[in-house]
Order: C-alpha cells, then structure tokens, then sequence
C-alpha cells in the first residue's frame, strides 16, 4: 500500500472524489489510485456509466455538477477531489458559448462549493494550456498573459478564475494544473482523429514552419495529477506538459511510423491551408457532420505552442518520460490492434 503525504503528515487509504472519471485520463488516475490502495468516489450523470467500469475501490455516485442539489454530500469524508470533469471542444463545434460557461465554469464552482462546505483538504482543478491560448511569448509559463482562441478556452480561464477567486475569499485549499493535449492508448480524441486522417492521406504537411505543438503522454499526465495533489500549493498554477513541444510534421511522421505507412507528404500552403478549413468547416455544418477541421484548429496548428514546466519540476517534481516518438507509436499501434483505425 502506498501512502500519500498531506503536509506533514502521511495517510494510508486516502479516499478521493473524482469527476470526468469517465473520461480519458479518469480512467487511467483510478487505476492508479486503487492499485495502491486508495478509494475512489466518482460522479457520474447516470448509473449505466458506472457499471460499466466497475471495479474493486470505486464508488460512483449518479449527478450532474451544473446542479448543485445533487452535490450535496458528496464530499462528506473524502480526502482529496480530482475535478476533470469538462465540455471539451473536439465535437462540439456547434455549442453555444453559454453551454461551455454552464458546464466549465458554472459546473466548477458547484463542485468546489461543495468541497468548501465539505472541508476537503487538497483540491486538484483541471485546466488546459487552451485557456492561454496562443502565446507571444516562448516558452510560455504560469504567469504569461491568457488570451483564449476559442469558446472552450475563454470557459476554462473562467473556471480558473472562479477557482482562484474561492481561494482568496473562502481558504478553498485548490491549485490548478493545465495539461496539453493529453494522448496514449485508449484516447478517442485528437490523436485518433488525425491518426484517422494519416491512414486517408489527408493529414497534409501544411507550410513550412516548424509549427511546435506540445503534448503528454497519458501515464505523464496522471503522474502530474498525483504530485499536485500531493506537492502543489494552494493558489499556484502549474503546466503538465512535455518538456519540448514537437514540429507538427514530425507527430504526422510519427503517426504514419506507426501506421506502417511510407508515403510522401501532401503538402498545403499556409495561405491556402486557412480558407481552405473555413470552406471545410462550413460544408460540413450545413450536413449536419463534425469537421474534420476547422479554422481555429488551423490557426493554434500553425502557432508555435511552447511551454515551460520548470515549476513544475521545481515544486512538483514533475519529470515527463515518455518520449512523443516512442508514445505516439505505441498509440497508433493499439488503436490498430483494437480496429479503431
């Protein structure tokens, strides 16, 4: 059994609340948590979810955090919330700026109200490098100024706000860690998606910049969740990323490694590369379909998106090991042992 520290002391069976434990990386933290001896209290909006991943050590709970009625309690005993829970912006291309603010902002002070009221004693908020935008500034860090490209991002930054706001007013003892695109084994969102599009022949090499795209793997990711959880402190924003980001191209090539596919790269012009997603996007819409891509995808793709972990390493002890090179394939590969691709 292993035991977690909470400031100077160390405790054994530490019981957590978990939301978005459904979700990609949630999966992943209550195997790790429960193969050491931990519980796990985990909401989730209907019963079926639950059964669905039963397992020895976890609780799940059926609610919903945009209505708070159903919260209380749910922090009765527990020593530690993970909030993952998130409207994300992969499919939802077509959702009204004021459904990401219910779910991402309104959803979060719910949760962390009801860990106030409860007295959990170390809360983890995730957040996205999304809320930051597109930087000026390489590498960016914690304290580089937001400036959000998209409705989800603009909903993170407020959640961190609201966040940050109960710290100050009300002595919630909660961080923040932003994560960059989170991918591994199992992820069904941007590395399928252009996993998918390799396979095609439509994940072209578009421009000649290096375009520096960050990313973690999954286990790296959780890794960061568990010593926030256990190091962070309260009111601080932390990175959980790699410590390099990767030329675009250079993902693309990977993917294609993992595919088991040589071919020569189609290669798109920047200037042609934005109209040419505007045009996608709206032929897509008007079908009723998800875009394959849209502008603002394009737009973050051809920024350089570099950010700095050294806090993280310093009061974490953050070390990411898992190289994209060897990640990416190993994730390409399951996707194809699994029939996804």
């Amino acid at each position: 059994m292993v035991k977690i520290r909470f400031g100077r002391a160390w405790v054994f069976d530490v019981k957590y609340l978990i939301t978005g434990a459904t979700g990609f990386v949630g999966p992943h933290l209550i195997r790790k948590l429960t193969s050491t001896g931990h519980s796990c209290r985990c909401l989730v909006r209907s019963s079926s979810k639950g059964k669905a991943q039963e397992e020895k050590g976890v609780e799940w709970v059926v609610g919903d955090i945009t209505d708070r009625g159903s919260l209380e309690g749910l922090g009765e005993g527990m020593d530690g919330l993970f909030h993952m829970a998130t409207l994300g912006h992969m499919s939802n291309y077509r959702v009204p700026d004021e459904v990401f603010e219910k779910v991402n902002v309104l959803g979060t002070r719910n949760i962390m109200q009801e860990a106030r009221r409860s007295g959990i004693p170390r809360v983890v908020h995730c957040s996205t490098v999304a809320a930051m935008g597109i930087c000026s500034e390489i590498p960016a860090d914690e304290m580089t100024k937001c400036n959000p490209h998209h409705p989800y991002g603009q909903s993170k930054l407020e959640a961190e706000q609201a966040v940050l706001h109960l710290v100050s007013s009300e002595g919630l003892p909660a961080l923040i860690i932003r994560f960059s695109m989170v991918y591994g084994p199992g992820d069904w969102r941007d590395i399928l998606k252009l996993t998918r599009m390799a396979k095609r022949g439509l994940f072209p090499k578009v421009g000649a910049k290096p375009k520096l795209t960050p990313l973690v793997h999954v286990d790296d990711a959780t890794e960061g969740l568990l010593l926030a959880m256990e190091k962070g402190r309260a009111g601080e924003v932390y990175l959980i990323t790699n410590g390099r980001s990767e030329p675009f191209d250079k993902i693309r090539k990977t993917i294609l490694k993992g595919l088991g596919i040589v071919r020569p790269p189609l290669y798109v012009p920047e200037w042609v590369a934005l109209p040419a997603a505007s045009l996608i996007e709206k032929v897509f819409v008007l079908s009723g379909k998800a875009p394959p891509v849209t502008r603002k995808n394009i737009e973050s793709t051809l920024a350089d998106r570099v950010f700095s972990i050294e806090k993280a390493r310093r009061e974490l002890g953050f070390d990411p090991r898992i190289d994209p090179a060897e990640g990416l394939v190993e994730t390409v590969q399951w996707y194809r042992k699994k029939g996804w691709v």
